[in-house]
């Protein structure tokens, strides 16, 4: 059925004056990278945004298998992570880019962001699923296990070798995460091989992470806000966006209580405590990757050194919601 809606696809675009208006069409999935992923586009036909779809969605799970630290997937990051200290071992091409990414990523940021601190992040993982079985006995990890674990996390113990494809986890209990990077490298990759297959004007929304490929009809780019933290569904601001990215960092997403005070998954490397600089920082920037990196980082930095940080990055933009509220946008 699908191949034979293609060849129709291919036929008409041949002849003068047959194809319809494009129409505006939306598909979702909620099962892949812990987040809703929305693919909407303007295309001819309900058939050719069907494969489109088709095409998107099983990127994103191919990608997901490779990227899932937190399920035994028997490829890519898990393997690496159960290999730690056993020596080099092969690695898909996309790992491999996902994890040179994240080594020029914790350069950037100056360390903010470490792909290397799983052992950390898996102990603040373990404290949030307890809280969501039994909140009433939701409790903070351990400092003592926290500390110990970050004994486990330099990004100098993850070392890659490009041209033999392989990457070793030189401290047996080093466990890498990608929470910080993933979603945003993924959504790059889904967004190019759409363009590769000659698909156009789309937008894709993974959570806090969004790219805008070309724009709908007679528009300049794709509008999209940017959620307030808050519980209230409104918005902070809107974009206009055409062949970018938008990522927000925040803690409104995944978080838990304990003893009345909420605490959310963006862990500062320097206290191995939730995050308290910002309530919100969205990047704007032409590498999806890049900056769900800066956005993180953003997050978790003063203002003045979120500052810096973007104007190192020529093309990024940076709105931030400060904890006290105050909306700004840099540059």
């Amino acid at each position: 059925m699908k191949k034979t809606a293609a060849a129709a696809l291919v036929f008409c675009m041949l002849l003068a004056g047959c194809q319809r208006s494009p129409q505006r069409y939306t598909d979702q999935r909620y099962d892949l990278f812990d987040t809703l992923i929305v693919l909407t586009a303007y295309s001819g036909s309900r058939e050719t945004f069907d494969a489109m779809s088709d095409l998107a969605f099983s990127e994103f799970e191919r990608l997901h298998r490779l990227f899932d630290t937190y399920t035994d997937t028997g490829e890519g990051l898990s393997r690496l992570n159960a290999a730690a200290g056993q020596g080099p071992r092969q690695v898909e091409p996309e790992v491999m880019q996902l994890l040179l990414l994240g080594k020029q990523g914790y350069e950037l940021t100056g360390g903010k962001v470490n792909i290397a601190m799983g052992a950390v992040l898996q102990l603040w993982s373990d404290a949030r699923e307890a809280a969501l079985e039994d909140p009433d006995s939701a409790a903070l990890p351990d400092m003592d296990a926290l500390r110990q674990a970050s004994a486990h996390c330099s990004i100098d113990d993850l070392v890659l070798d490009e041209q033999a494809g392989t990457a070793e986890l030189c401290d047996a209990e080093l466990r890498i995460d990608v929470g910080a990077v993933a979603k945003g490298f993924a959504t790059g990759l889904v967004a190019a091989a759409l363009c590769d297959a000659r698909y156009t004007d789309f937008v894709i929304s993974a959570g806090g992470n969004v790219w805008a490929e070309g724009a709908p009809p007679g528009k300049d780019g794709w509008t999209v806000g940017v959620q307030s933290p808050d519980d209230s569904g409104s918005l902070l601001t809107t974009l206009t966006l055409s062949d970018a990215a938008a990522v927000t960092s925040g803690g409104y997403l995944r978080h838990m209580t304990v003893d009345g005070v909420q605490y959310h998954h963006i862990i500062d490397p320097d206290t191995l405590m939730p995050s308290d600089e910002a309530l919100s920082a969205t990047v704007i920037y032409t590498d999806s990757g890049v900056a769900d990196i800066l956005s993180t980082a953003c997050f978790m930095l003063p203002q003045d050194k979120s500052a810096a940080l973007i104007q190192k990055v020529d093309g990024a933009r940076l709105i931030l919601l400060g904890k006290d509220g105050k909306l700004s946008e840099i540059p």
